[in-house]
């Protein structure tokens, strides 16, 4: 009965993620009792991810790894020197800024792998996107920040380095005693039941991160609208951009990279940060989940029309 359920939950997740916001908003205890674990969410998020992680799979992308090479290159230098330039023309408040640096040198979202799985897209790839992507967090994020935060974050690139290393590297260690528990046998045949669960701790993440966002909006409802806009905006721009870079190399990889490259991470950052990240950074991380959770929904059977042999 319980297997069932998570394998329903994994196939019907991107119709049950958006619960989470609408909880969270119209059930603020709730989202007060729960906000605490919101750094256990982003460890159990990541654990999960790379428990469901098919090495050999991931692997068969570095065999060829020029394409594989040049989307982090795209992802972690190119994207990153685009919005800092952005930012230098247009300066936003210091908060906003960190945050969108912060934004722009983010891995994936651990969920877009067992999306990208529901939604037809190569989840492989996905995978070793995210491996990849997640292993160079600590140096690339720290090293951006603390160039072009310009003092918002209240602590130096070096502690953020270091909290990220322990958060991945506990969460990765976790992950390998789960694989080695399973063995490959069991662990393929609970991928459905990996899915379930990395939309159960997404929901719950998101319940715990609406904790007084209600009322933020209700204050400022046109700054809180804005950031609602600008993160949907960045979310579709960031993807449709990826595509377009990377539509020489394939369909199904160019839909795959602009899917996990537009859904950024912050959540990694933010989870260690706690209460040094500026007040607007929350903000806009509460912001952010609105496309993250929402829009699976709509680009699902837009990709199963583009890729129909991923059906």
């Amino acid at each position: 009965m319980i297997r069932a359920s998570l394998e329903w939950i994994g196939r019907y997740g991107t119709l049950l993620m958006p619960l989470g916001i609408v909880v969270g908003c119209l059930f603020q205890p709730l989202a007060e009792l729960l906000r605490p674990t919101l750094a256990i969410c982003v460890f159990l998020m990541l654990a999960v991810v790379l428990s469901r992680l098919e090495i050999q799979h991931a692997i068969a992308h570095l065999r060829k790894p020029k394409v594989f090479l040049w989307s982090l290159v795209w992802a972690f230098l190119v994207m990153p020197a685009v919005f800092i330039a952005v930012l230098q023309v247009f300066p936003q408040s210091p908060g906003l800024n960190a945050v969108l640096i912060i934004y722009a040198t983010s891995p994936p979202n651990f969920g877009a792998a067992a999306l990208a799985f529901i939604m037809g897209l190569d989840g492989a790839l996905t995978v070793a996107t995210i491996f990849a992507s997640t292993a160079l967090h600590p140096i690339i994020t720290p090293l951006f920040t603390e160039t072009f935060a310009q003092g918002a974050i209240a602590i130096s690139g070096l502690d953020l380095a270091i909290r990220l290393a322990g958060l991945i590297g506990g969460s990765s260690l976790a992950a390998w005693g789960l694989r080695s528990w399973l063995g490959a046998e069991r662990r393929k045949a609970s991928a459905g039941i990996f899915d379930g669960l990395n939309v159960i701790i997404m929901v719950v993440f998101a319940i715990a991160l609406m904790d007084g966002i209600p009322a933020r909006v209700i204050a400022q409802p046109a700054y809180a609208l804005g950031l609602a806009a600008l993160a949907t905006a960045l979310h579709i721009g960031l993807n449709l951009g990826t595509v377009a870079a990377f539509w020489l190399t394939g369909r199904q990889r160019a839909y795959t990279f602009g899917y996990s490259h537009s859904g950024r991470n912050i959540a990694v950052v933010m989870s260690v940060l706690g209460s040094a990240a500026p007040d607007d950074a929350w903000l806009f991380f509460a912001m952010l989940q609105f496309p993250i959770y929402c829009l699976p929904m709509l680009l699902r059977p837009l990709y199963l029309h583009l890729l129909p042999q991923r059906k």
